[in-house]
């Protein structure tokens, strides 16, 4: 890291810092113009509402400081150039995406993932399945459906009107259901092909490794959810054969 570098990542930290107490200063004060006019309240308020604008603004300023510092921007006509070339090495994702994006609506557009959902949760609720291998059932099953609904309040709200008072009369409570859904849900979001964020992880392999293909990416990142998901399922086993909270006052069974 050279010299001017170094400086123009102070100048950005001073940058940052001056820009989170400017915030903090319209959000902290009981009447800062941030909060909510009438009712004073931080939730909801302006400041909630227009969080993804103020973290776009925080970087754009942070980024201009260390630009100007480094002397990288020196005059207006900088910032389109600096703007198009990082464009160009997302061309390829621009171009995958797009057929991609068409099979991720047709596949939600003919509700094949809610058939297959519905389909095995009635293969699951009927097996009689209790204790551990019902909750082992139902992580796998989450697990499974994650791979085609892309949504996890979408599966949530199939799921649980039927797992919910089915684990309720096995003697859990509802938390602990949700928990498995959760475990399941974020451990295998990284293999869903319907997911949005795989073209853009995709993308972002093919920069450095530009012959990658959806193979190449899969065959990367497989071992990683499989991990997540066995030791999350053998936390929470531990969890509920030690008879550990799962949360403030709750625990995995109702008694």
């Amino acid at each position: 890291m050279t010299e001017s570098q170094r400086f123009g990542l102070r100048i950005a930290g001073v940058v940052s810092l001056l820009f989170i107490a400017a915030i903090a200063l319209m959000v902290i004060p009981e009447n800062g113009i941030l909060r909510d006019p009438i009712n004073h309240t931080v939730m909801p308020s302006p400041f909630i509402k227009g969080i993804v604008p103020l973290i776009i603004l925080f970087f754009f300023v942070v980024s201009l400081a260390y630009g100007i510092a480094t002397r990288t921007i020196r005059r207006q006509a900088d910032l389109p150039h600096l703007m198009i070339e990082p464009m160009k090495e997302m061309a390829g994702f621009i171009v995958m995406v797009f057929p991609l994006a068409q099979f991720v609506a047709m596949f939600n557009w003919s509700n094949m993932g809610k058939f297959i959902a519905v389909g095995l949760t009635d293969i699951l609720e009927s097996s009689g399945l209790s204790g551990i291998p019902a909750f082992v059932g139902l992580a796998l099953l989450s697990s499974f459906l994650c791979m085609f609904i892309a949504s996890g309040s979408a599966i949530w709200s199939i799921l649980a009107p039927i797992f919910v008072p089915m684990f309720m009369l096995l003697g859990f409570h509802p938390a602990f259901a949700q928990i498995l859904f959760r475990i399941a849900d974020s451990s295998v979001l990284p293999l869903a092909p319907v997911s949005p964020f795989v073209p853009l992880f995709l993308g972002f392999l093919q920069r450095y490794k530009p012959d990658a293909k959806l193979g190449t990416y899969y065959s990367l990142v497989l071992p990683y959810p499989l991990i997540f998901l066995v030791v999350w399922l053998l936390m929470l086993l531990a969890w509920y054969l030690v008879g550990l909270p799962i949360g403030p006052g709750i625990y995995p069974r109702l008694s």
